[in-house]
């Protein structure tokens, strides 16, 4: 088994603060490595999969930061329906851009001198000159569809305009000799409102495909989404660069990493199986376990596998749980979640998960499209599925968290191990 490589200075490293959120303490992975190794490609486009939380930004950032390499996050949240998602990327570009320039570096310089107006407006002819309102309409149907096509215009000049800017930061980047990252985070955000962002991943690609000097980053935390900007024929990203897989961490990975900072801090543990065995191998689940660990206990307390499960309960409670998405759930479907938050990563479809389930494959095959669907868990690989958010369902799923009162019984059978 491959352990990580853990680099932080422990000799420097404050006690009295958490030591898990410091970029100097940050978990070091072999995809580091691989991620740095394809950031160095002649036309780097690297497209990484993953499940959510696992670190897939923070290994992009933190090679920037390493490298000391310019970096333009264009982190997508969720699209309003009625805002095109060419404007908002376009928007979030743009700031970027903007916050480059005023770092006065020679690339922010050169990118400052660009005439945006005259490219928009260059931008904006093209577009027109692509899209014509057809005649031979009613009045009414005239106006119906010349609405239709001036939102199409619309749409087509906003990413005529995207395809310009990265134009012209490629151009900068080749003047000055730098090879900016350009990290388009949540890319599958572009979908949710009926695949309607295509068009402008589509404009994307077909611009930065012909760059050498920017490098280019995708990723999404929706799999299920991404996918989609990934497989078929009609996918923006089909073929085009390198995959990178992220997997969740292991529990020799998390142990060579937190440890060694618990016993800095004085804290007496061996490992942290108990605290990160429902956590799915998510790094961002696992940083909250552990700063609760670390708050809640003193020098030469010895964190053991009671008190490690008591963490992960309190940081549970403190999370939002998900109402209706799983009240609503049948009991197939409740059997099915359970399994795999107790199970992370272990498939439904093996002999222990049968005898626990008592259910046919048929069945559990029904109940895992509609939890994907639901976005309650996620699949990183054939027959392996992890809980998307695992405190926020373990919340969801266990009522008796919020009763703080001593129990003498398991919290619900299928639990009994937490």
């Amino acid at each position: 088994m491959q352990i990580s490589k853990f680099t932080c200075s422990l000799a420097s490293m404050p006690t009295d603060t958490l030591p898990f959120n410091e970029s100097s303490n940050r978990l070091r992975r072999p995809v580091d490595d691989k991620l740095a190794a394809l950031m160095n490609g002649e036309k780097a486009v690297v497209r990484i999969v993953g499940p959510r939380r696992i670190g897939k930004t923070e290994a992009v950032s933190s090679y920037a930061r390493e490298k000391n390499t310019p970096i333009l996050c264009v982190t997508i949240q969720q699209v309003p329906r009625d805002l095109g998602a060419g404007s908002i990327v376009l928007a979030i570009l743009e700031r970027e851009i903007a916050a480059l320039i005023q770092t006065g570096s020679k690339l922010g310089k050169i990118l400052g001198k660009t005439d945006r107006n005259k490219r928009k407006s260059e931008t904006k002819r093209e577009a027109k000159a692509e899209l014509r309102i057809p005649g031979g309409f009613g009045s009414l149907s005239a106006k119906v569809e010349k609405t239709r096509t001036t939102e199409a215009v619309a749409a087509r000049q906003a990413d005529a305009e995207i395809a310009a800017a990265l134009r012209c930061l490629e151009l900068a980047a080749m003047a000055t000799n730098t090879r900016p990252i350009v990290f388009f985070d949540e890319i599958q955000e572009l979908l949710v409102n009926d695949e309607a962002g295509m068009p402008t991943v589509w404009a994307i690609r077909n611009e930065a495909q012909h760059h050498t000097a920017c490098r280019y980053v995708f990723a999404g935390s929706n799999q299920r989404l991404f996918a989609k900007l990934q497989a078929g024929r009609q996918a923006p990203l089909l073929n085009w660069g390198s995959e990178l897989t992220m997997p969740p961490l292991t529990t020799a990975e998390i142990d060579a990493w937190a440890i060694p900072l618990f016993k800095k801090g004085g804290r007496h543990i061996s490992s942290l199986s108990a605290a990160t065995e429902l956590l799915a191998g998510k790094i961002g689940e696992v940083v909250e376990v552990c700063n609760k660990l670390w708050i809640d206990s003193k020098r030469e307390d010895v964190l053991d596998e009671g008190v490690q499960r008591e963490a992960v309960k309190a940081v549970a409670r403190q999370q939002a749980t998900l109402g209706r998405t799983t009240s609503e759930l049948t009991s197939n479907q409740m059997k099915v979640l359970r399994w795999i938050v107790m199970n992370p990563g272990i498939s439904p479809y093996t002999k222990p998960a049968k005898a626990s389930l008592k259910l046919n494959d048929g069945s559990v095959a029904t109940a895992l499209t509609t939890l994907v669907n639901k976005e309650l868990i996620e699949s990183y690989g054939p027959n392996q599925f992890v809980a998307a958010t695992p405190l926020n369902v373990y919340a969801s799923i266990n009522p008796q968290l919020w009763d703080n009162s001593k129990r003498s019984r398991p919290l619900t059978p299928s639990l009994d191990r937490l």
